[in-house]
């Protein structure tokens, strides 16, 4: 049997792979128990924060009041906003050109007229409505009127029928800008034939303009006032937690002194004071999101009488919980600053 050379040296190539293995072992151990201290650290800070909320009742209520005030403002403004928005665009689409003409234009006439305006680049549609359609129109319109329908009874029995214009309503793509239909029917000879004079649509069209013209005031004024309401409000809330946390942090001052002395790192002191003050933004932003959607449940039919909210009221059902979680948002972002602002100036590393 052949021997080996006492000399001989050891294969390395048969220890590297057994070396890097090892090492890979260790390193992944060393993840994994970084992991499960990161992940234990987290959870003593979410339960001391938690208790920390707990500790202090009356500033625990008087903070989440007020951010939830803020909230409540916040949620309100936008709601009211989406309304008078929906509101204004329906009371544009409704807003037309009444066109009048004289009681006896044939319908012919009328569909020709009708079709000149529509070559109209600003012309979206046009819709004609003869002498006797008006009629029955009226009639309709008034058929609870007992002294209108009595008045109309009479005139029929004298023989003198009542003879309303016919009409062609012009919608626009732009409702500010009538100026190529004023043009077209001040000077085509044909419309001044068939137009009747004695009836215009200034006045409506004044009118339904004016009344465009104030909701979008009412909106930009509501607008302002709710954001700046809200604005005061944060500011509020943010003063309070930040005090609340002052407090919390000079009344734990020996507690804190401690966990400094064993050797407690800044991340592990300053985190439950953060959370604290996050849980008032995420119970406040529950609490304001149940009052306004509860009120605005109880108050919609009401408003619906005077403006459009039936497309508000939709999209909020059907998007309650991205407006849920917008408001959770909005309410971490609040207590996180104020929490923050308090523990740079009163927690010193």
């Amino acid at each position: 049997m052949k021997k080996l050379p006492t000399n001989a040296k050891p294969d390395k190539t048969a220890q590297q792979p057994v070396e890097k293995s090892t090492k890979k072992a260790t390193k992944k151990q060393l993840s994994g128990d970084h992991r499960k201290r990161r992940a234990l650290t987290r959870t003593r800070i979410m339960r001391y924060g938690f208790r920390n909320f707990s500790r202090n009742a009356w500033l625990t209520v008087a903070a989440t009041a007020v951010m939830t005030i803020t909230l409540l403002i916040i949620f309100a403004t936008a709601m009211a906003s989406s309304m008078l928005s929906e509101t204004i665009k329906s009371q544009r689409e409704k807003m037309d050109i009444s066109l009048y003409f004289k009681y006896n234009i044939s319908d012919d006439t009328l569909r020709n007229l009708a079709g000149r305006l529509r070559v109209i680049p600003n012309v979206s549609s046009t819709d004609i409505s003869n002498s006797d359609q008006e009629y029955n129109k009226a009639v309709e319109a008034n058929k609870n009127d007992k002294a209108y329908m009595d008045a109309l009874s009479l005139a029929a029995a004298n023989g003198d029928g009542m003879q309303l214009p016919a009409v062609i309503h012009v919608k626009l793509i732009n409702t500010d800008d009538r100026s190529a239909v004023d043009d077209l029917v001040a000077h085509d000879s044909q419309f001044q034939e068939w137009i009747d004079k004695n009836h215009t649509s200034s006045d409506e069209a004044a009118t339904r303009e004016n009344t465009v013209k104030r909701l979008s005031d009412i909106m930009t004024f509501a607008r302002q006032i709710g954001f700046g309401a809200a604005a005061i409000f944060v500011v509020i809330s943010v003063l309070i937690i930040f005090n609340t946390i002052r407090m919390a942090i000079f009344s734990r001052r020996e507690e804190i002194d401690m966990m400094k002395a064993i050797g407690a790192d800044h991340h592990f002191i300053r985190g439950p004071f953060l959370v604290e003050a996050e849980l008032y933004g995420v119970i406040a932003a529950v609490l304001a999101t149940s009052i306004g959607y509860l009120v605005m449940i109880k108050v919609m039919p009401s408003l619906g009488r005077y403006i459009e909210v039936s497309k508000t009221e939709s999209l909020a059902t059907e998007w309650f919980w991205l407006i849920l979680l917008v408001m959770v948002a909005l309410g971490l972002i609040i207590g996180s600053v104020s929490a923050r602002l308090a523990v740079r100036r009163y927690l010193k590393p």
